[in-house]
């Protein structure tokens, strides 16, 4: 399996190369993000890869980092996303901007998307809503302990459940909040 390629740019689109790697020209399909981070024709570039075999062939994805390339397949995980509309999402936002976008819900930031559409903004939310961690901006410890208790096996769903519950006091600790959280879960 192809995970990362490493060579020479020999022609660069807005979302495609062409990667010299000692003497193989590989065509490789990328977001604007990695697009603008390579240079021009005859730089030397790293990729982290993910190949797609198709009944055609081939076709490979790269991206400058390894998160955009974990957030990309994830995106392809959730049913009737492929890769043009994976690229699409992350050529329009970094990987954490996804992530924060999906864990607090924006279907009109997904929807701004080019190719994704109503359906397709609420399948992503759906699917995904479990395998991210909102970002609470009032109270950070709140998502440092949802984090936390999903690490242990909740769901996001469980974790904010439980957390509700809690009454928070400024000088709570994270030990003392996840220790309430866990009690709470105990007393169903």
């Amino acid at each position: 399996m192809i995970a990362r390629l490493s060579g020479t740019v020999v022609r660069k689109g807005p979302t495609r190369l062409v990667l010299d790697c000692r003497g193989i020209g590989f065509d490789v399909a990328v977001p604007l993000s990695t697009s603008d981070r390579v240079g021009d024709a005859g730089a030397e570039v790293s990729l982290e890869v993910v190949p797609r075999f198709t009944q055609t062939g081939v076709e490979l994805y790269g991206f400058a980092t390894p998160e955009e390339r974990d957030v990309f397949r994830l995106l392809l995980s959730v049913k009737g996303i492929g890769p043009k509309a994976g690229l699409n999402i992350l050529s329009r936002f970094s990987p954490a901007e996804t992530m924060q976008t999906i864990g607090t819900g924006r279907l009109d930031v997904l929807r701004s998307v080019p190719g994704i559409g109503p359906k397709k903004a609420e399948r992503v939310l759906k699917d995904l809503a479990e395998k991210t961690v909102p970002v609470e901006e009032a109270k950070p410890i709140l998502a440092d302990a949802q984090s936390a208790l999903m690490s242990l096996g909740l769901t996001r769903r469980e974790a904010k459940a439980r957390l509700e519950k809690v009454t928070l006091t400024d000088e709570m600790s994270l030990a003392e909040l996840l220790k309430l959280a866990l009690k709470e879960g105990s007393q169903r």
